[in-house]
């Protein structure tokens, strides 16, 4: 009989023990962050002499957006369904802390968890996902001045391009957890200074926008999307950006046709690249308790 409990600050020493066994886990790293979690974080599955068996993650991303991730089996157990059965009480768990959009980012040829995520459990693809770094970005001597920062005179445009955009998908803080881009997400880029967009001129649609921040001495890009030819002048003021704090690397998450023109206009080779695919479920909206 296994039983599937929210895991607490003690048990963050066994849970490190039990990923140790898997290699180069980027799970390990996040422990603490998931285990102070006030809704959602890390579950393990236990067998009756209460030995771990297997960790899975509910990331509430939004009040209403899920993430079912972090699934870590112990080798003797992977062929026996707990994989399908724990994931199912993920859905319930995100479902019950008020999921109404669960998702699954699952890394390119990972057949098994995309058949049983599918076929088993009603998920659908929606979009194919890169997660890159680049380097060797050089801000031009004369950047093109119709790209720079968004401001709140650009509000009414920014909101008619995210309708526009209804949908679309942004890595927030997290490039692995991509999630639902709304309005105020973007104001609050507008708000932060982490907001590019071309033209600047307000009285002409938004052509292109990005979403990025500067953190520990790295530029992350976390929405790109060009409606037009402006891209080059939108990158162009990133290099700018980027020159102005001394940023040699950018990392990105970016859906695949953003994350290809982005690469493909800046000319410049990947030196980390990793492809998967997001799955979506929707789910009926439910009330939200804590575990």
């Amino acid at each position: 009989m296994v039983r599937y409990v929210r895991a607490t600050a003690g048990d963050q020493a066994r849970i490190r023990e039990f990923l140790s066994q898997f290699v180069d886990d980027y799970l390990s790293e996040h422990i603490a962050a998931y285990l102070s979690s006030e809704l959602g974080g890390i579950y393990l599955a236990l067998d009756e002499q209460n030995q771990l068996l297997a960790t899975a993650v509910v990331d509430m991303v939004k009040p209403h957006e899920a993430y079912v991730t972090g699934m870590r089996m112990r080798p003797d157990v992977q062929s026996t369904g707990l994989g399908q059965e724990f994931a199912e009480f993920q859905i319930r768990e995100a479902k019950r802390l008020g999921a109404q959009v669960i998702r699954a980012l699952i890394g390119r040829g990972n057949e098994a968890s995309q058949k049983i995520l599918q076929e088993s459990l009603g998920f659908q693809v929606v979009a194919e996902w890169v997660v890159g770094s680049l380097q060797g970005f050089e801000a031009p001597e004369y950047a093109d001045l119709n790209a720079g920062p968004a401001w709140a005179v650009d509000r009414d445009r920014l909101a008619a391009f995210v309708n526009q955009h209804a949908g679309d998908l942004w890595s927030d803080r997290d490039h692995w957890l991509p999630r639902t881009l709304t309005f105020d997400d973007i104001w609050h880029g507008v708000e932060s200074g982490s907001a590019a967009v071309v033209p600047q001129d307000n009285q002409v649609d938004v052509d292109a926008l990005a979403l990025f921040r500067i953190h520990d001495g790295d530029m992350h890009l976390h929405y790109l999307r060009s409606m037009g030819p402006k891209l080059r002048a939108l990158m162009q003021y990133l290099w700018v950006e980027a020159r102005a704090w001394g940023v040699k690397t950018l990392h990105f998450g970016l859906p695949r046709h953003a994350a290809d023109k982005f690469v493909e206009v800046a000319g410049l080779p990947l030196i980390r690249e990793w492809h998967g695919i997001v799955l979506e479920k929707h789910v009926g909206l439910t009330s939200s308790s804590a575990v």
